[in-house]
């Protein structure tokens, strides 16, 4: 009875030793693999890693130009060309050129004057704000600037009248023609005929001349000043 009590008490122990040791191996199987797992999964995370380092350095980041006020080159606009005359009212009160011809020959016949003079004519006394340069019926009167006809008329005093724009506020009126060659609108340029002398009527007791008047913004002002012909 007792040998057999001993040979049943070794075989329980060698049963529960075998399951210890199972536990043991199964134990160490699953410490194995967790480890060999998380070293996979490391290994995974670092590959991951290393390959999104790599993919951000083969493929780095395009920056756009980007072209900022500061930077840009302001356009450069060309020059206009002007007109030869500025054929309108200006801002200043200078003539266009300093340089004028006379628009019928150079003898004047009756100066400008401010002061009252004697009309032979009209048998009065009168300002005479104007130059009648002398000539002869069918002589040929020319612009003596470039600029821009206004106005072409006839009038009962001053006969065909061309009155025309010179720029820089310099308006002249051409009196005293027998025709004009010009319209209004026409633009001239200096020395071009704008018709052949006629009569002033209201100075017909003179000899034929040209009856030739200016205005600085408005102003009547003495031509051969404004022509830079007086001395």
């Amino acid at each position: 009875m007792s040998t057999s009590n001993s040979k049943k008490e070794n075989k329980n122990i060698k049963a529960l030793f075998s399951v210890v040791c199972l536990c043991i191996i199964a134990l160490g199987l699953i410490v194995y693999f967790s480890a060999n797992d998380k070293v996979k999964t490391e290994n995974e995370v670092n590959k991951q890693t290393t390959l999104e380092v790599t993919t951000e350095v083969q493929n780095p980041v395009t920056v756009k130009e980007t072209t900022t006020a500061a930077t840009t080159k302001p356009k450069t606009t060309k020059p206009q060309p002007t007109e030869p005359a500025s054929m309108e009212q200006g801002e200043s009160n200078t003539p266009y050129k300093s340089y004028y011809k006379y628009p019928l020959g150079e003898t004047v016949q009756s100066g400008y004057s401010e002061e009252l003079v004697y009309n032979k004519t009209m048998g009065d006394w009168r300002a005479h704000a104007a130059i009648d340069f002398k000539g002869n019926e069918g002589d040929t009167v020319v612009a003596i600037n470039d600029g821009l006809v206004l106005d072409v008329y006839s009038d009962s005093m001053y006969g065909q009248v061309v009155v025309i724009d010179h720029g820089g506020k310099l308006v002249a009126k051409y009196c005293g023609l027998k025709s004009a060659s010009v319209k209004k609108g026409s633009r001239v340029t200096i020395g071009k005929a704008i018709g052949t002398l006629g009569k002033v009527p209201c100075e017909a007791e003179e000899e034929p001349h040209l009856h030739f008047e200016t205005a600085l913004d408005g102003k009547s002002v003495n031509p051969l000043d404004v022509m830079s012909k007086l001395e």
